[in-house]
C-alpha cells in the first residue's frame, strides 16, 4: 500500500454493482454480454428482498419490530451462529438486530431509525423462536478457519446456522433439535483447497450478483448480509497467483458493476492489488467487512433528498483558497462508524469541511446518509468518494464496459445530491492519471461541478479537458501536518492571481474541531471555502463554463 492512502480500516480494525440491468443499457463487448447473461441467471435471494435489474444492492422489506442481542462480549463462535441466523431470519423480514462494538455506540443508529424492538436477555431464545425457519447445522472446521466462509455460503444456500464443534451437543437436543445438514471437519488440507471446492460446487448456486470478501476470523458484522443475498464468500490473496487465480475465475463471470463487499488482507497484496483485480473485472469494491445490521438497515425507509442547500459563490479575489476534505467516503462501514462519531463533534459547523461518501448509501443503509443530509450545517458538503457509486480505478477497467461504471455513478450522484466526486486511480500501487477517454465519459454522464483526484504529497488545480476543474489533493494525517502542508504550497505565491489548495484530512486521525484549528491559523491572505464554492472559484479563475 502506497503510504499516500492509509488504510482505510485502521480504526475499524480496533474495533473488532449495479445488477445485470446496469450493463444492458450500454454497448458492451460480447464477454461482458455473456457474463451479463450469467449473472441474470442466476439465484436470486428469495423472501422479502426486492433486487429489481439496475440497482446496485438488494431492499429488504421494512422491519416493524426488532429482537436485539448483545453480542459485545460474546465468543466467535456464538458471534457466527447468531449472524448466520440473522441473514436467515431477515431475508424474510428484518427482525433481528445484533450489538458488536462501534465506533459511534452499539446502539446509536438503532435508536434513531423509530423501529420498536426488545433486548433479548438469553441469545438462544431465538433459536426456539425461529426454530421453523432454520433447516439445520453447518459445521466448520476450527483446523480450517476457511471452513467459516464456506459455512456461511452454505449457511445462505440451506437457510441453515454455521457452528463450531462444541456447540452440537446443545443445538443437536432438545428444545432445538437440528441436525446437522453439511460437516465441514477434515475435508480440505489448506485454505486454498477449501476455496477451491467453494468456487467449483457452490458458485453456481449462489448469486452472482455480488461477492463477499471476509477474513474468516470476523465472527458478526458483514456475514448476516452475506447469508440473506445468498452470495459466496472468499478471502482472496491478490498478490499470491492461486488465491488470484480463484478470484478471476469469479469475477469474469460477474456482470461489470456488481459490488464486491468486504475488504482484502492486509499489506502488501491488499488494498490496492484486489482494488485493482475488481477494476479490471468491471466490479466496485464496497468496503463493508466491519458493516453492522446491513439486513435491517437496507429496509429502513429514508427520505433522500437529490439536492444539496446552495451557498453563494464569493467575489473572485486574488487570495489563496483552501478547501478541507475528509477521507474515506468510499467505504461503507466509515459511514456507519467512525463519520458518525465525527459527524457529531460539536465544532462541526464551525468551518467548511467536504465529506465524502458512498451515493450507494441508497441502497445499503439510507438511514445513514438521510441523517448526514438532514443534519448538515450549511458549511458541510457531501462527496461522492472514489472513485463515484464505489471503489474503483478506472485505468483497469475495461474500456468498453467502463460507461456502466460512469452511468452508474451518475445515477446514484444524481438520486442522493452529489454533484462532485473524488477519483483515485492506481496501476501496481501507483496513482496514475486519468485517461483522456475515461475522463470525457465521467464528465459525459456525471457532469461533475469538480473532481478531485488522488490523497497525495502535492495539491494544484487545473482544467480536465478544457471543461471542470481538477485538483489533486494533499494528503495530511495530522494538524500540525496540515499547517506545514498549506505553508509549503504557498511559499513564492505573490499575490497576482488566485491560488487553489485542496487539502486532504485523514478521516481516522482528524476531527472537525482539528480543521476548525488548521483554518484559525490560516492568515488574511486565506480564504476557506466549501468545495462546491472551490470548484465555481477555480472555474472561474480557469476561465472554464459555468456549472
Amino acid at each position: 500500500m502506497s503510504p499516500s492512502h492509509p488504510s482505510r480500516r485502521r480504526l475499524l480494525g480496533l474495533l473488532g454493482a449495479a445488477g445485470a440491468g446496469a450493463a444492458l443499457s450500454t454497448g458492451l463487448s460480447g464477454t461482458a454480454l455473456a457474463a451479463t447473461a450469467t449473472a441474470a441467471a442466476a439465484p436470486s435471494p428469495a423472501g422479502g428482498l426486492r433486487w429489481p435489474q439496475g440497482q446496485a444492492l438488494p431492499s429488504f422489506a421494512a422491519p416493524a419490530a426488532l429482537d436485539v442481542v448483545d453480542l459485545t462480549t460474546a465468543s466467535t463462535a456464538d458471534q457466527l451462529l447468531f449472524a448466520t441466523l440473522q441473514g436467515v431470519v431477515n431475508r424474510a423480514r428484518p427482525r433481528i438486530a445484533l450489538l458488536r462494538p462501534a465506533d459511534e455506540g452499539e446502539t446509536t443508529w438503532l435508536d434513531g431509525i423509530g423501529v420498536p424492538s426488545r433486548t433479548v436477555g438469553d441469545p438462544r431464545s431465538l433459536l426456539a423462536k425461529y426454530r421453523a425457519e432454520i433447516r439445520g447445522l453447518i459445521v466448520t472446521d476450527p483446523a480450517q478457519p476457511a471452513t467459516v466462509n464456506l459455512a456461511t455460503t452454505l449457511a445462505g444456500l440451506r437457510d441453515a446456522v454455521a457452528v463450531s464443534p462444541e456447540q452440537l451437543p446443545a443445538l443437536t437436543a432438545a428444545p432445538y433439535r437440528l441436525e446437522v445438514l453439511e460437516d465441514l471437519r477434515g475435508r480440505f488440507t489448506d485454505e486454498l483447497a477449501a476455496y477451491r471446492w467453494a468456487v467449483d460446487e457452490l458458485w453456481p448456486r449462489t448469486s452472482h450478483r455480488l461477492l463477499v470478501g471476509l477474513d474468516p476470523t470476523i465472527g458478526a458484522y458483514l456475514r448476516d448480509y452475506a447469508v440473506a443475498t445468498r452470495a459466496l464468500v472468499l478471502w482472496i490473496h491478490p498478490d499470491q497467483a492461486d488465491s488470484r487465480a480463484l478470484g478471476d475465475q469469479v469475477m469474469s463471470q460477474m456482470a461489470p458493476g456488481s459490488p464486491y463487499l468486504g475488504w482484502w488482507p492486509a499489506g502488501v497484496g491488499g488494498e490496492s492489488d484486489g482494488t485493482e483485480l475488481t477494476s479490471q473485472h468491471g466490479l466496485v469494491v464496497l468496503a463493508a467487512d466491519w458493516s453492522q445490521n446491513l439486513t435491517v438497515f437496507g429496509g429502513v425507509p429514508a427520505g433522500l433528498s437529490a439536492r444539496q442547500p446552495a451557498l453563494p459563490t464569493p467575489r473572485l479575489e486574488n487570495r489563496i483558497y483552501v478547501t478541507f476534505t475528509m477521507t474515506e467516503g468510499d467505504n461503507l462501514q466509515y459511514g456507519q462508524h467512525r463519520m458518525r462519531k465525527i459527524w457529531d463533534d460539536p465544532a462541526r459547523g464551525s468551518v467548511p469541511i467536504n465529506w465524502t461518501t458512498n451515493p450507494l448509501l441508497a441502497d445499503a443503509a439510507p438511514a445513514f446518509l438521510s441523517y448526514y443530509q438532514r443534519t448538515g450545517t450549511a458549511w458541510d458538503y457531501l462527496m461522492a468518494g472514489p472513485s463515484g457509486a464505489g471503489y474503483a480505478y478506472p485505468t483497469p477497467w475495461p474500456d468498453d464496459s467502463f460507461p456502466v461504471y460512469s452511468q452508474l455513478s451518475a445515477r446514484y450522484m444524481r438520486r442522493t445530491g452529489l454533484d462532485s466526486a473524488v477519483i483515485l486511480n492506481r496501476v501496481s500501487g501507483a496513482d496514475v492519471p486519468l485517461p483522456d477517454a475515461k475522463a470525457l465519459q465521467y464528465l459525459a454522464d456525471i457532469r461533475p461541478l469538480g473532481l478531485l483526484q488522488h490523497w497525495t504529497d502535492y495539491t494544484r488545480t487545473t482544467a480536465l479537458e478544457g471543461r471542470v476543474p481538477l485538483s489533486v489533493s494533499r494528503l495530511t494525517s495530522s494538524v500540525q501536518e496540515a499547517k506545514d502542508a498549506i505553508a509549503q504550497e504557498s511559499a513564492g505565491w505573490d499575490g497576482s492571481a488566485p491560488l487553489f489548495l485542496s487539502i486532504g484530512t485523514l478521516a481516522w486521525n482528524l476531527v472537525p474541531a482539528d480543521v476548525a484549528t488548521i483554518a484559525g491559523s490560516l492568515d488574511t491572505r486565506y480564504r476557506v471555502v466549501r468545495g462546491d464554492q472551490y470548484f465555481r472559484l477555480a472555474r472561474r479563475a480557469l476561465g472554464l463554463p459555468p456549472a
